[in-house]
């Protein structure tokens, strides 16, 4: 079973009527994804947070974590912003891509934001910033079932070059 599938069959063993926020984590092979799911339903998911850990190697180097940044801007074409390297801190071990263009609302500008960090960890979250009082915020993340689906399995694909 794909990893894709693996989120697919776990969301849809969830009660429609379950609680909310839950965490929903699931392992295939060397992969792990969880998701803090704050919505769901038939057609999409809402969540605060998507983790990702590739388990297959011990420690990724600075350069490892960049071409893995450049494969996901490379397929994260669907999102609603292409994602950019921004920064790569040799120090800390991590790499940080973003939304290339924030998308304006209501004197806020929103942005993806995925960080990589040296133990093959991803983390992708969506944040506000706040124009007025030059203020950043973390919000929900919104997909569709099947840009979720194919997030999952592109995320999968990336780890390898």
């Amino acid at each position: 079973m794909s990893l894709s599938r693996a989120i697919a069959a776990a969301l849809d063993a969830r009660p429609e009527s379950g609680a909310l926020p839950i965490a929903v984590a699931v392992e295939e092979g060397p992969h792990r994804l969880t998701l803090q799911l704050t919505a769901s339903s038939p057609l999409g998911v809402e969540f605060d947070a998507l983790e990702f850990l590739a388990q297959d190697r011990p420690e990724w180097s600075l350069d490892d974590l960049k071409g893995w940044g450049d494969r996901l801007a490379g397929r994260l074409t669907y999102l609603m912003e292409p994602l950019v390297i921004l920064e790569a801190d040799p120090i800390a071990g991590e790499v940080a891509l973003r939304s290339r263009t924030p998308t304006p609302r209501q004197g806020q500008r929103s942005y993806y934001e995925v960080r990589l960090s040296r133990g093959g960890h991803l983390r992708l979250g969506r944040v506000a910033y706040d124009e007025a009082a030059r203020v950043r915020r973390p919000v929900p993340c919104q997909l569709t079932r099947e840009a979720l689906e194919r997030l999952v399995d592109d995320l999968a694909a990336s780890v390898v070059a």
